[in-house]
């Protein structure tokens, strides 16, 4: 697996469909919900973490879950955890969950890439 990550609007599927040559069949929006089967690229893993995490799933739940259909795969995913920590109980659950899933998936993927401003910068 490969994780790319990075802030909103940073040209993260931008990247990777030109990086990795993606067809529009090869990408799954997480914003839908779970991945129903296997595609090459998987992106807004944010937003499926915020509803799993609503439901209350743990990061460990989430991660096992994702982990059959992302192993071979490109997963995309929004930063949130830089700026201001908010006062909403719910959206401090949501970041806290977020960033436990995106480091568990960090420890699991084969490569880890930042987008800021379009331009990358790999980390593992």
């Amino acid at each position: 697996m490969d994780l790319i990550i990075g802030g909103a609007y940073q040209g993260k599927l931008n990247y990777a469909v030109n990086k990795y040559g993606f067809s529009k069949e090869a990408l799954f929006d997480l914003s839908a919900g779970f991945p129903d089967k296997d595609r090459a690229c998987f992106y807004h893993l944010e937003a499926l973490t915020r509803r799993a995490a609503a439901e209350g799933l743990s990061p460990d739940e989430i991660v096992k879950s994702l982990l059959p259909h992302i192993k071979n795969a490109v997963v995309i995913s929004r930063e949130v955890g830089c700026g201001i920590v908010p006062t909403d109980k719910a959206e401090r659950l949501f970041r806290e969950t977020h960033g436990a899933v995106l480091r568990k998936l960090a420890e699991k993927a084969d490569s880890v890439t930042r987008i800021f401003c379009g331009l990358e910068e790999r980390l593992k």
